[in-house]
């Protein structure tokens, strides 16, 4: 029987972008994992992965795209001009936050470096969520990583 070695990909992208996001905002914006946000926060960033696809495959490593929702959520019963603003602000600055980090390195559960890639949003959404007294604004987040290096 072959023990299978392998890097949680996953949880090392997530936990970067997280990383990324909280120092650019420092407690202003909370970040989640996943597809709850408590009752009571008002405006916060949802990370919801998505799926990932082989891209290059080959006897020694593999390329795979990985993709993440990431969602902007502005709780108000009214979102008036002002509010707008706000929102418009918040969404701006997070494009540029992730175009400024088009190549992430982090430190994996091996204790070694890694990077993800051409990381980018792909599109976005305003106003995603038709629900009365929330503005979801929702970006298809994508990166690229080389794994499985044998």
């Amino acid at each position: 029987m072959t023990v299978v070695n392998f890097t949680n990909n996953w949880k090392n992208i997530l936990d970067k972008l997280e990383f990324i996001l909280e120092a650019e905002f420092k407690g202003a914006l909370p970040v989640y994992k996943g597809k709850d946000i408590p009752k009571g926060v008002n405006q916060a960033i949802q990370l919801i992965p998505t799926g990932s696809v082989l891209i290059e495959y080959n006897l020694t490593s593999e390329t795979r795209e990985f993709s993440i929702t990431l969602r902007y959520v502005f709780a108000e019963a009214n979102v008036n001009e002002r509010a707008l603003d706000h929102i418009l602000r918040y969404i701006s600055r997070i494009e540029a936050l992730i175009h400024d980090n088009i190549s992430m390195t982090y430190v994996n559960e091996k204790s070694q470096n890694d990077k993800i890639f051409n990381c980018r949003f792909e599109s976005t959404n305003l106003d995603a969520v038709d629900e009365p007294g929330i503005y979801v604004t929702e970006w298809d987040f994508k990166c690229q990583h080389l794994g499985n290096v044998g």
